[in-house]
């Protein structure tokens, strides 16, 4: 039986924690790029040249990384393009592993009000392949297409559509109070 079915049949949900990203990182940053190539787009579509990842990393607003109950990161997520604009786009990537994928997705409500809550963002987007799990869980349902780009790029063999998403800190903040009740 594979952790997440023990987990299931206890009843409890994959433990995990987030924390802000630190140079000591960077390794599985690169480690978690090229497991998921070419679906971390920003990343991915200029090659895997590790300086050349370094240069994209240092003009992201803010990043974690997400760990699991042994401290072992399992995904990350970013903050980029956050300006004056107040928009900021959500990048975020687990390990192709179903385990590290339940974390990230248990953790993803507390990414996304860590984002509204530390930069001036009206508008949060997040895009995703069309075959990309979904790791934003139960929060998913608070952003809605914006736009989707048909054959957007070759992925695993096959073109694949990219959407674009959107939320708001209003539809967080619903969200929160209807939870909270």
């Amino acid at each position: 039986m594979s952790d997440d079915e023990t987990q299931s049949a206890a009843g409890s949900s994959p433990q995990g924690s987030w924390r802000l990203f630190v140079p000591a990182d960077v390794p599985f940053i690169y480690q978690l790029v090229a497991a998921v190539d070419p679906r971390w787009w920003r990343f991915s579509r200029h090659g895997l040249e590790p300086s050349r990842l370094l240069e994209i990393a240092e003009g992201l607003a803010a990043g974690v990384v997400v760990v699991d109950e042994n401290g072992r990161p399992v995904a990350c997520a970013v903050l980029a393009d956050a300006g004056s604009a107040g928009t900021g786009t959500l990048e975020f990537y687990a390990l192709p592993d179903p385990h590290a994928q339940a974390i990230a997705a248990r953790l993803a409500p507390e990414l996304v009000a860590a984002a509204f809550a530390g930069a001036p963002i009206r508008r949060l987007y997040h895009e995703r392949f069309e075959n990309d799990p979904d790791l934003l869980g139960e929060i998913s349902t608070l952003f809605e297409v914006e736009v989707t780009f048909p054959d957007f790029a070759l992925v695993d063999g096959g073109y694949e559509s990219r959407t674009t998403s959107v939320t708001t800190p209003e539809r967080l903040a619903a969200w929160q109070a209807a939870g909270a009740q």
